[in-house]
């Protein structure tokens, strides 16, 4: 179709820096343009004026702002006219009526001589009446938190203060006044503990992304098909459960909550005084072929306390098994690969042999054989490439092949040969402050040992903490397939999700969450994050909480 043009619909021109990168990534997009500001204020006496947060959350986030560094802030505010010099700007004023917030019928005019196809609004406006009528795909609204009840204070404040473990996003759109908002794209983040500051930050780094993929999506399939594909769906009924909470206006109704935060953070900080975690492995010998679900048979594999073990990959060569680890020393802080063998009797052979180590933080060391050579991808993303290392000497020594891609922020890359394509799996982030566990992206080839990777149409495939970054081996258990991931919600690697893949194509993904793994069976157990199994030899790996050495 002819050049998406888009419009702001702006309440200040310094806007935060999350919404100035959003907007640099629009206008490098071939075919998509941003034609229009327009910057809006209420005629005079319109809503009140909003009320101060109670004192104890304005203390709160006064607390977090001088404690809790926040690298690179996505809401540091940057003139608007600095990214789009060239574009016009129209200043009108609004009138705030209880249904919305209405246009003047001289300001739409000049409005629609402007031929807009998408607005995107990024302030607190609530559009009503004409003006869905002057952009041909509607307005389009970003939603960050998703509260099922009305409650005051800042996006993510909720989330912290209730103990989630994940906080949502959104980006939705309206083509007329009245009509419930339409879901273009969904989305889950960790929750970051005790700083409201940090987890906005991370959220709002990511959803950046959002508006770009959906103009591009626009772009290719043009306006109807982009309309009917998107308000076909209905909305399906969701309920509150949770207790009633007291006003949250006042600082009685942030009270019990942000006792509860100090509660669950003074124990956490007291538990790692005497403890500290420590990712180990467990492994299960059983028949061939069989899937061992008992967690609590699995032997434990515990390393040093000066360094931990973990991503564990399995390989079987003539009857010898091997499986290839993530190693990394606390002093160095920055992971190698090594390789711990099996004898005959099925006992480990430690301490491991160091097989590969770079100027650069590796783990999850992915293998695949093809055509009697077997090969390893591990993570390597400080580098910004995807790396893959041939086997030489089974198993200790690799020699670099290839990258398969450059220039990308890319973690645990898992690749599955099916139906005569190569299909990688990796989480990616397209923002460099965005979270790198969050979004799990597709691509397939004809062959593996190439740099011609097509990105699938439906990516980001996942856009869920909870289910999107990968935890070893595709593999297949009675005539299905099933992707192991991790469930990085509240933290890193906390269990595992197995998403059985319904349909993989070039055109379509579909898979659904069947099964977990849950750090249930031991106390002494906090997460788990890989699982990986070849013939009769199975591995997982655990976070280990540890006793702290006493000083002599």
């Amino acid at each position: 179709m002819s050049t998406i043009r888009v419009g702001l619909l702006v309440d200040d021109l310094a806007v935060p820096a999350w919404v100035n990168h959003m907007v640099g990534l629009i206008e490098a997009e071939e075919g998509i343009e941003i034609a229009l500001v327009v910057k809006y204020t209420y005629r005079p006496q319109p809503k009140p004026a909003p009320q101060a947060n109670p004192w104890l959350l304005s203390l709160w986030m006064a607390l977090d702002k001088r404690l809790v560094k926040v690298s690179h802030d996505a809401f540091e505010t940057r003139p608007l006219t600095a990214t789009l010099p060239n574009v016009p700007t129209l200043n009108v004023e609004v009138e705030s009526k209880e249904c919305g917030d209405h246009f003047d019928v001289r300001d739409l005019t000049r409005i629609s001589g402007y031929g807009i196809t998408v607005f995107l609004r990024l302030g607190p406006l609530r559009p009503c009446g004409e003006i869905f009528d002057t952009a041909s795909c509607g307005i389009w609204s970003y939603r960050h938190g998703d509260e099922p009840v009305e409650r005051a204070g800042p996006v993510g404040v909720w989330d912290i203060l209730l103990d989630r473990t994940t906080t949502a996003s959104a980006l939705q759109f309206q083509t007329r006044a009245g009509e419930r908002e339409h879901m273009l794209q969904r989305s889950w983040s960790m929750t970051y503990p005790v700083s409201i500051h940090r987890n906005r930050s991370h959220c709002y780094w990511k959803t950046l992304s959002f508006a770009p993929r959906k103009l591009r999506e626009l772009k290719q399939i043009g306006v109807e098909n982009f309309r009917m594909k998107y308000t076909k769906a209905e909305a399906v009924p969701t309920f509150y459960s949770g207790e009633k909470i007291a006003d949250p206006k006042t600082s009685g109704g942030y009270g019990k909550f942000i006792g509860q935060l100090l509660a669950r953070t003074a124990a956490k900080k007291a538990s790692s005084l005497r403890t500290f975690e420590q990712w180990m492995l467990l492994y299960h010998f059983g028949k061939e072929g069989d899937l061992p679900d008992r967690l609590f048979e699995f032997k434990e594999l515990l390393p040093p306390k000066d360094r931990f073990w973990a991503d564990p990959f399995v390989v079987e060569r003539n009857g010898e098994y091997a499986v290839f680890i993530e190693e990394l020393e606390y002093s160095k802080n920055r992971g190698h690969l090594s390789v711990i063998r099996f004898d005959e009797n099925d006992q480990p052979v430690l301490p491991p042999v160091k097989i590969l180590e770079r100027p650069y933080h590796l783990s999850y060391p992915f293998m695949i054989e093809e055509n009697g050579e077997l090969y390893m991808i591990p993570e390597t993303n400080e580098s910004k490439a995807i790396e893959i290392y041939r086997c030489t000497r089974f198993p200790d020594q690799w020699e670099h092949v290839m990258n398969l891609m450059d220039d990308v922020m890319a973690v645990d890359t898992t690749i599955w040969r099916q139906d005569g394509k190569y299909w990688l799996f990796a989480c990616m982030r397209e923002s460099e402050h965005a979270p790198l566990s969050d979004e799990l992206f597709l691509f397939w080839s004809d062959s593996l040992l190439t740099q011609d990777w097509h990105p699938h149409p439906c990516n980001p495939i996942v856009s869920d903490i909870r289910s999107a970054r990968p935890g070893g081996n595709i593999f297949e258990h009675q005539g299905q397939w099933y992707r192991p991931a991790q469930d990085c919600s509240g933290k890193y690697g906390r269990a595992m999700s197995f998403q059985r893949i319904d349909v993989i194509d070039e055109t379509t993904y579909t898979e659904t969450p069947v099964s977990r793994i849950e750090a249930n069976w031991d106390a002494s157990i906090d997460r788990v994050h890989t699982f990986n199994r070849t013939g009769r030899l199975t591995f997982i790996d655990g976070m280990k909480m540890r006793t702290r050495e006493k000083a002599a």
